[in-house]
């Protein structure tokens, strides 16, 4: 979206653009945020305002309020959103590490970020999640039997339109990260 912006300095306005949301989706343990811390670290050395927003440290912060049925994990993705809506809306990128599992809230995200917006889509087997198993949720599931683990007994449905898909089974942290900072300087983003 294009806004204008007065110049401090003359009065004069200007032309400014909102900063982009880039939203790294897969499954849990594909490496959203390992991807999304590193790639924070490319805007920092460009020095090149950015944010991380995690989803397992916006449900801390709301002190787990919400649990992991579908309803409730919507709910999280849209309060998601709507803090990156707003810091893109003040001139800072905001790197999103989320799972965002089903169509209708991918589509819900690209409908209110319109086109500021870039999804990554760590494509990752559960398989392999599963023997990194990161946060120990795998473990846990075999366990104790937990529920709603998406991509065991909650959908994921895989993404019909990412700008960029990265297979995390094949390609190293440092590969990926090479592969998502050329596309995002083909953007003119980075």
């Amino acid at each position: 979206m294009m806004k204008l912006a007065v110049d401090q300095n003359n009065g004069n306005a200007k032309k400014k653009e909102d900063a982009f949301v880039i939203w790294f989706t897969g499954i849990s343990g594909s490496g959203k945020t390992t991807l999304a811390n590193r790639l924070k670290t490319e805007f920092d050395k460009r020095f090149i305002k950015a944010e991380v927003l995690d989803g397992d440290a916006v449900r801390e912060f709301f002190e787990n309020d919400l649990g992991y049925s579908r309803e409730e994990r919507i709910l999280n993705i849209k309060r998601i959103t709507f803090a990156a809506m707003l810091l893109a809306k003040n001139g800072i990128n905001v790197i999103v590490a989320n799972i965002a599992p089903y169509y209708e809230i991918r589509d819900f995200i690209r409908r209110k970020l319109a086109r500021n917006y870039c999804q990554i889509y760590l494509k990752a087997s559960i398989e392999k999640v599963m023997s990194r198993d990161v946060k120990g949720l795998y473990g846990k599931m075999m366990e104790k039997g937990c529920k709603n683990i998406v991509g065991i007994d909650d959908s994921y449905d895989i993404p019909r339109n990412s700008d960029i898909i990265i297979d995390t089974d094949q390609e190293t942290i440092d590969g990926s990260i090479t592969r998502i900072v050329g596309f995002l300087r083909k953007k003119r983003i980075l």
